[in-house]
């Protein structure tokens, strides 16, 4: 049996201009469609754009408000050889400190120290710091204990920073009591004082009783020190009056 008349009666023949309608009438709106959805993604990303640019914006007026950076005023004028010279003298004159060691024998109440400790800009003279400029200054002393044997009695350890012989800061340590025996008590104490100094002021310090100042087995930690606040630059003279690194 012969099928092919069969099966030639189920295809269907297009014309051309069938075709033609067909495409015209479809690619219409998928063009349409398209070119709004790029109109669509341009206008999106135009509206992130302006955004991050004003979160930006935002961003960096606020860190220049508190500081944390500096604002942008263009190229910065290097300075001249003599201008940079003339900042670092005086800064280096405006600087001040002091780390001196205690002078041994103890023998009074009045403190001696080491002058051939760490000076700069600040004088010693017979126990005291001498200041050589006006400014505030940092004082602080450190004083290493030693009391052979506590028995009944209390021993109260003072410690007294002077400015021009008046005490404007003193540390009491009580070290033995009266209700137990202890034999070698080791003990420090520290004292810290911030003021404003004028020009010849002298700093001294004085302890009571003076005896148990243990100036032999830790001399190095029997110091009295100072320097001059100078505003974010107070780190480097505190730190490195005992390493040395400071310019």
């Amino acid at each position: 049996m012969n099928c092919s008349p069969e099966k030639s009666s189920f295809i269907q023949m297009i014309s051309p201009q069938e075709e033609s309608k067909d495409m015209t009438k479809g690619s219409v709106p998928r063009q349409s469609n398209a070119l709004i959805h790029t109109y669509l993604c341009f206008i999106v990303a135009s509206l992130t754009l302006c955004l991050l640019a004003a979160l930006g914006t935002i961003v960096i007026l606020a860190l220049q408000r508190t500081g944390s950076v500096a604002p942008c005023d263009g190229p910065q004028r290097a300075p001249m050889d003599g201008e940079a010279t003339r900042s670092a003298q005086t800064m280096m004159l405006n600087k001040a400190m002091a780390y001196l060691q205690v002078l041994k024998p103890i023998n009074q109440s009045q403190l001696r120290w080491n002058k051939d400790g760490l000076l700069y800009n600040i004088r010693y003279d017979e126990g005291s710091l001498v200041v050589q400029s006006s400014g505030t200054y940092f004082i602080y002393c450190h004083l290493q204990y030693f009391v052979p044997k506590c028995e009944s009695s209390v021993i109260d350890l003072s410690l007294r920073l002077l400015v021009n012989n008046v005490p404007m800061k003193e540390t009491v340590l009580t070290l033995c009591s009266s209700r137990e025996t202890i034999v070698g008590v080791n003990h420090d104490i520290f004292a810290v004082l911030m003021m404003e100094l004028n020009e010849g002021s002298r700093v001294s310090v004085e302890i009571s009783p003076f005896t148990y100042l243990d100036a032999d087995n830790i001399p190095s930690s029997n110091v009295l020190g100072a320097f001059k606040y100078m505003g974010e630059d107070w780190k480097c003279p505190f730190l490195g009056t005992i390493a040395g690194k400071c310019p």
